[in-house]
This record gives structure tokens, sequence and C-alpha cells, in this order.
């Protein structure tokens, strides 16, 4: 080794016999270590999924037990902000750009810092009720920015989480009065229970119970509302998919006006209506249709504060919830908030999780994992008061087109304004 060479690597040495005396000093004086010598401690990445209400206990629930899960995004913890939100209020949050998705042209370094910083609250994805939502969604901004924002393939596409359908729930009294005398519960008996002139008198019921009461969610605040008219219709038509046409005919409307007439329209909001039947009891209905889940959640307030049981009955004409979980994929969020929602998609997808939306009344979306898996299962524990562990109903409703929303939210207007 010539002169140079052995003088080049002396100063070397000393140079990193200096850095890590430095080092030492530091750490023994309490001061803190360059951060580019050492790592500090790991950013956490928030995602913040906006969430259907009637999914929104067992979403939240899994959250919190995602935290202690490493979602594969490297070292940085991960933190799940659950925002519950009816699909309606969802849907037009997106079509008006209210969560201020960026225009095509426009990427997240070109903004000011200021404006930057409010995609903060940007959501990273979305559980809605059902795909058809995801998908209007998906549409309008397609149009507006020119691609696909929510996948249909790949690894970020949509997928479905858990799943749950519109049912009807009787008091017991009440129902064993109304189908003596009606028949199986339908909206055809609904709608002769609600234009019956002495009501419960001319039913075979107590007298004092006055007029039949239905409870329902409200039709054009609620995406089950919603489907609740879509079912009526559905029943009323004996067809699973509806055109403009049929929601307008006046004939449809007169009918659909009577039986709603049962309907306390004052007490409508964005409260599911089994959470109003087990606040309020007979007030708020003799009985209803309602979410399974929703109505499994309630059974035992119902029970409790009201001293008597509600039935459920599964009708001939239903509508399905599959609550898909969708990513948004522009550049509103970064790579690594997209993965970690990708890890939670795939968390709740686990079996563990399947297992336990059992306990808030949620059918797993895996057709092989029975709704008997879990020893916390809804399903067994009221299974004596209806509740079916196959449904296979004569008819599941094809879900709105964007044509038929306008036509189905007018009459909600009309109703309201009456």
């Amino acid at each position: 080794m010539n002169r140079t060479r052995v003088l080049f690597v002396a100063i070397l040495s000393a140079a990193a016999l200096l850095v890590v005396a430095i080092l030492v000093w530091r750490t023994i004086g309490g001061e803190s270590v360059n951060p580019g010598f050492a790592a500090g401690p790991p950013q956490v990445v928030r995602i913040q999924v906006i969430t259907a209400p009637p999914v929104e206990p067992w979403v939240r629930a899994a959250a919190e037990e995602f935290i202690a899960f490493d979602p594969g995004t490297g070292s940085a913890p991960v933190e799940v902000e659950v925002i519950a939100m009816d699909g309606l209020d969802a849907l037009g949050r997106w079509e008006r750009n209210e969560f201020g998705a960026l225009p095509a042209d426009i990427l997240p370094h070109d903004l000011p810092p200021e404006i930057r910083a409010a995609l903060d609250a940007f959501p990273t994805a979305w559980i809605a009720e059902s795909r058809y939502l995801v998908e209007m969604a998906n549409t309008s901004n397609r149009d507006r920015l020119g691609r696909d924002l929510f996948l249909s393939d790949g690894q970020y596409r949509v997928r479905s989480v858990a799943e749950t359908l519109l049912t009807w729930g009787l008091f017991r009294s009440r129902g064993v009065a109304l189908l003596e005398n009606l028949g199986p519960v339908s909206w055809s008996t609904v709608h002769e229970a609600a234009v019956a002139p002495t009501g419960w008198k001319e039913l075979g019921g107590d007298p004092a119970w006055g007029n039949f009461k239905l409870a329902l969610a409200a039709p054009g605040k609620t995406v089950a509302g919603l489907a609740a008219i879509i079912t009526a219709a559905g029943e009323y038509y004996d067809r699973n998919d509806l055109s403009v046409e049929d929601v307008t005919d006046p004939e449809f409307l007169i009918w659909l006006d009577e039986a709603m007439g049962a309907a306390n329209i004052s007490s409508w909001n964005r409260s599911s209506a089994a959470e109003n039947v087990a606040l309020f009891g007979f007030t708020a209905g003799d009985g209803g249709q309602f979410l399974e889940s929703e109505l499994l959640r309630n059974m035992e307030g119902i029970q409790t504060r009201w001293q008597e049981p509600m039935i459920v009955h599964y009708p001939e004409v239903t509508a399905r919830f599959d609550f898909p979980f969708a990513i948004w994929v522009g550049p509103e969020t970064s790579a690594v908030q997209k993965n970690a929602a990708l890890a939670f998609q795939r968390f709740l997808l686990s079996e563990a999780q399947q297992r336990k939306a059992l306990a808030f009344g949620l059918r797993p979306i895996d057709p092989g994992l029975a709704v008997d898996a879990s020893d916390d299962s809804l399903f067994v524990r009221w299974q004596k008061l209806g509740v079916r562990s196959e449904i296979q109903p004569a008819i599941t409703m094809q879900p709105p087109n964007r044509d038929l929303l306008p036509s189905l939210w007018s009459w909600q207007d009309t109703n309201e304004a009456q």
C-alpha cells in the first residue's frame, strides 16, 4: 500500500471515530441524535373509511383490532377513522365533489401547502350499502375526470364484505292478529291494514291499539327506506325490475300513498327503523320493514323495554345489501394509504372477522361460512323468533338506475310537504 493510500485510509478512520464519539457524547448528554444517523419513530398512516350505518358497528370494532395488526405497509402503524354516512348522502357528496377530488390535470404536489393539507380529510375508501351506489359515484367522477376511481378489477377492485336484506318484523301480539285475519305479512297486507277504517278493531286485534302503525326508514334520506319503496313497487307489479313509468303511474302512487298512510312521516329521520322501535315501541310501529341486521341488533332492547318480542317474517320480495368496500384510486390519497385500505379490506374478509360479523347480525359474504359459525351469532340467539339460516326469496329486486332515483325521491318530497 503506497503512502497516499495509507494517509487516505487514516483520514477516513479518524472521521469515523469522530462521528461515533459525537453520537456517544450526545446520547450520554441527553441530546437528540441527528435524524440522518438514527431513524425516528415511524409516521402514522391514517385512512378514512366512509361507512354505511348498518355495517358501521362491525367495521368500527374491526378497526380497533386492526390497529394491532401488521397490514404490510412497513413499520408505520395504521389508524382507521370510520365515518358513518348513509349511502344516499355519500353518493350526493361524491357527485357534487364535496370531498374535494382534484381536477384531472392537477396533482397534490402542484398545490400550495395550505391547500394540499385539505386532502388529509379525503376519504381513502367507502363501504356503501349496495354496489349500485359505488357504480353511480364512479360514473359521475369518470365523466368529470376521465377515468375510473373505483375499480371493478385488479388488486384495488371493489369487494363486498358482508350481507343483509330487508325483512318484516311484527310485535308478537300484532302479528298473531294480522296473520290470522289477512295472511302472511307483505306489502299487500300492510296496505289492507293501513286502509282499515276502524284499525285494529276490524283487523282482529285490541281496539285500544288504534290504527295500524308502520315502522319504516325514511325513503328519501336512507338507502333502506328507498329499498322499501322499491320492494313495494316490485310486489305491486310482481317483477324485480322497475321503470320510471312504473313508479310514476297514478294508480300505483295512490296505492303507495294509502299503504304509507300507516307510517309516521314526522318521525322519519336517518335513524334506523329498528332503533326507533326499540326506543319508542308501539308508538313507532306495530311492525314494519327493517334491515335484518339492524332488527337483530335491536331485538334485545325491544323485548326488554317493551316486554314483548318482535317476530321476524321474511318477504317474498326483498332487496339485498352487499356492502362493497371501494378504494379510491385517485392521487388525492397516497400509495401507502391505498395499501393500508386494501389491507383493512382483506382484514374484514378474513375468516375471524367474518365470524365476528355474525355478532352484529350480518351474514358473511363467504357462502361457505354458516350463520351459526360463532357462539355469539345473533342468528342463533334469535332463531326462536323466526330468524332463518337460509333465505331464498321469490323476488330479489334489481337496484335502481340513475333515471329511477329522481322519481322515487320526488314521491318522498311530496309526502313530506303534506
